[in-house]
Formats: C-alpha cells, sequence, structure tokens
C-alpha cells in the first residue's frame, strides 16, 4: 500500500500532467521558483499577462485536484 507521501505526490503529479507545457511553465516558475511574471514572460516567450493568466489557471486546476486528498474528518470549518 502507498504511503501518504507517495499518494500526495502521485495526485501532484497527475494535477501539473494535466495543465498545458505553458501553463504549467509559468506555474512551477513561479509558485516552485518564486520568477516573476516579466521573468517568466521573457522564459516562455508569452506576455507577462498572460503569465499570471496562467498560474491564476494553475493554482485553480491545483485546488480542484487536492480535493480527494482531504481527511473531511479533519478540517477546521471555516
Amino acid at each position: 500500500m502507498p504511503s501518504k507521501a507517495d499518494r500526495v505526490w502521485s495526485e501532484f503529479i497527475c494535477a501539473l500532467d494535466r495543465l498545458e507545457p505553458d501553463i504549467r511553465a509559468a506555474f512551477l516558475l513561479h509558485e516552485v521558483f518564486e520568477a516573476s511574471y516579466e521573468e517568466i514572460a521573457r522564459l516562455i516567450g508569452e506576455p507577462a499577462e498572460t503569465c499570471r493568466a496562467h498560474v491564476e489557471y494553475a493554482r485553480e486546476h491545483a485546488v480542484f485536484r487536492k480535493s480527494p486528498l482531504r481527511d473531511k474528518t479533519k478540517v477546521p470549518p471555516r
């Protein structure tokens, strides 16, 4: 049986794999490597505003994908 960490990693990879390459690149560059939108634009060849939209889309996508990982009995009410 896979560990909880393996399960989380698997879900993370699945979520990333479902993103288009330019969206995935913008998301990882911004969130993991803390690149600015201007830096991302230069690296992937798209306008900074498009890169910002890619990152926002990827965040929404990731939030949607993480819901199966949550143990609803342990999440405090908001």
